[in-house]
This record gives C-alpha cells, structure tokens and sequence, in this order.
C-alpha cells in the first residue's frame, strides 16, 4: 500500500506531459501550415513579378519593328549613351535610370496598362566605350523590371542582336579590286523607287590603290558614283545571321553550276539592265553554303526575288534576274552573254584573293523599296542571353 500512495500523481504528470507534447506538435503544424503558405504566397508573387517583367521584354521585341503599333526605333546606334525606356509612367522609369533631362534618354509609354513594368534598352559597348556591332548592327541589353500590387518585384536581362541593315551601302559593294567593263554595263546608285541616293560603287579599298579597273564605256552613277575608303562591312556574319531565315538552303562541297534555276525563289521580270524591275510576288531567303572558297555558277535565266546568300564565290552567266539583294562572302563574276539585271544590290568580296568582275549586259541598279520589302522576312532582332 505505501508504493501505491508513493505512485500517486504519476498518471496527472504523465497526462500533463502527452498534452505538452500534443500542444507542441500542434503548434508546429500550425507554424510550418504558416511558413509554407508564406513561401507558396512568396513564390506566387515571384513569378506574377517574373511574368510581368517577361511581358515588357515582349512589348520591346514587339514594337521594335517597322510598322509595329507604337512602333520604337534605334535613331542613334553608334551612341554609346542611348537608352530607351518603356514603362508604365515616367515615375516607374525614373525609378530604373531615366532622367528627363539626359538628351540621350528616351522615354515611351508602355501600351500594357494592367501591367507595371519598366523596361531599360541600352546598347552593349566595350571597355573603349564603342558600341559592340554584329553583322553591322547594334548589340542591345534590355533590362526589365516587373511589379505586382503585393509588392514583388522581379528583374530580367536579355542580349539581343540586331539584324543586320537591308539597305544596301550602294548598288555595289566590293571589299576587293573590280575590273568593270563593256559598254552595256550600267551601275546605278541613284534611288530609282524613291529619294535615298546611294553611291553608284562603294569600295573599302584607297584610291591611291587603283582598286577599280574600267574597260570600255561602263556608266557608274550615283551620289558619288564611286566612294572610295567605305565602311568595311562584315559580310560573313551578315550571311550567318540572314541564313537562319532561309527557306530554300543548299550545300556544295565542289563547284556547282546550275542552269535554269528559280525552284520558286520568285519569278521577277526583266525590262532591260538600266531599268529596275518591279515585283509583287512572294520573296525569300535563299542561301548556298559553298565552304567558303568553292563557285556557285548560276546559268541559263536563273531568276528570284529577296535576299541571295553564298557563302563561297558566284558566277552569273547569260540571263539572269534577280530582285533584291545578294551577298557573296568571295567573288562575283559576271560572264557570257544575256541580260543580268539585279534590282536592290550586290555585296561581296570579303574572302575572296581574286578580282570582282563585271561585263556583258549587266544593270546593277539600286532601289530604297527593295530594302523596305526585304524586312518583313527577318525577325530585327534575335536573343543571344537571358537571365532573371
């Protein structure tokens, strides 16, 4: 009987204890319950913000285009200063890095007004200060920072590449030594679809050089007709950049003629070599991977219409027709006889060791509305990085 009363109270202590227990385990359920609703609001906030953010990247690539609504433009690409801002109101863009009172900022009003985001366009320059090119056109750093009423805030980087320019620097760029010859051979860089004049023939070699060979009575106009010491342009990146566009793509280990070839690249229409063709058919990219040092001979009324790519050299022999533009990394050569008109503009000669050659009935005449109808087929810009 004396153990039984010293074990008196041990059922009280140990009903104590399991509620002890119980209440400790029921405020932690209650407080992990908390925590994790915590983090699943937080995270929703995160990516509501993250989503926001992405759409004011998707408003630049959107209005960054000829004849997009609210349509945005790059007025300055060799400034390094530039910035371009998109947000919701300037307050938003001020709080990013606008100042109204930098000539070199630009602020425009986002057209998405449920969303609150602010978007910093920037060009990408080296540690000299010089903005960064690819292809001839500007790199761009778009920075976005998207807002939710909670109070997220989410921020996104992006590199993009701009595409290299469409219009043509002249009716014929040539980065080696020309002969030009005949006297049915007609240059024209005169804008014959509208007012941009261009240089008849633009070299990037001096004139103490030589580097232009005239024979016979070829007419080169143009404003000048020829521009000696031009911008060296990167002729290999443009063609990587365009080719990824391509609808029609071929490959060639050996030299390769084709006659008679269109396989619906367009079908413009020749009216003579000085006069420019007109087009409303379909245009396209097409592109010839030649490795760079074989020759695509293109013979026999080869014929199409919007942008020619040969990674390699071409020879345009008898008729030929072309509406648009052609960029070729080694020589053009043209040869035999027919008429070959190219309306738009011919780039070539960065790879090559041999001259560009021109004669027989040929019209190199260029045309600003070539330019504007090329545009629609490359996207004017293309993302290289993206972080958050």
């Amino acid at each position: 009987m004396e153990k039984l009363k010293e074990e008196n109270g041990v059922v009280l202590v140990l009903t104590m204890l399991f509620l002890l227990v119980l209440t400790l385990i029921g405020i932690s359920s209650v407080n992990t319950a908390t925590y994790d609703n915590r983090i699943s609001g937080n995270k929703r906030i995160s990516e509501q913000a993250f989503y926001v953010a992405e759409a004011g990247i998707n408003e630049f690539l959107g209005r960054f285009r000829d004849g997009a609504t609210g349509e945005l433009k790059d007025d300055a690409p060799s400034n390094p200063y530039w910035k371009l801002f998109i947000a919701s109101n300037a307050g938003i863009a001020e709080n990013i890095g606008y100042s109204s009172s930098d000539a070199n900022h630009i602020f425009v009003q986002s057209l998405q007004e449920p969303l609150v985001y602010g978007v910093e366009i920037r060009h990408k320059v080296n540690l000299a200060n010089d903005v960064i090119t690819k292809a001839g056109g500007p790199l761009y750093i778009a920075t976005s920072h998207g807002y939710t009423q909670d109070g997220g805030e989410k921020i996104i980087e992006a590199d993009f590449i701009g595409n290299p320019p469409f219009d043509p620097p002249a009716a014929l760029y040539a980065e080696r030594p020309l002969d030009v010859h005949g006297t049915s051979t007609y240059i024209q860089g005169k804008d014959r679809c509208g007012t941009r004049d261009k240089p008849g023939i633009l070299t990037t070699l001096d004139e103490s050089t030589n580097p232009i060979n005239l024979l016979g009575i070829p007419t080169i106009e143009g404003d000048p007709d020829i521009r000696y010491s031009g911008e060296d342009l990167d002729l290999k990146e443009a063609v990587d950049y365009f080719r990824k566009d391509a609808k029609f793509t071929y490959e060639y280990n050996t030299n390769q003629t084709l006659t008679g070839y269109s396989d619906s690249w367009g079908t413009p229409t020749s009216t003579g070599t000085s006069t420019p063709i007109t087009y409303s058919g379909p245009i396209n990219i097409v592109y010839f991977n030649m490795h760079g040092d074989k020759t695509l001979k293109l013979a026999g009324q080869s014929h199409g219409a919007g942008i020619l790519l040969v990674d390699g050299n071409l020879e345009l022999n008898g008729g030929f027709t072309w509406y648009g533009v052609i960029i070729v990394t080694g020589a053009v050569d043209f040869t035999g006889g027919g008429e070959k008109n190219v309306t738009g503009g011919v780039l070539t000669g960065e790879t090559t060791t041999v001259q560009i050659d021109l004669g027989g009935d040929v019209g190199i005449l260029y045309c600003s509305e070539v330019a504007d109808k090329l545009k629609v087929l490359v996207s004017p810009l293309r993302m290289t990085r993206w972080t958050d």
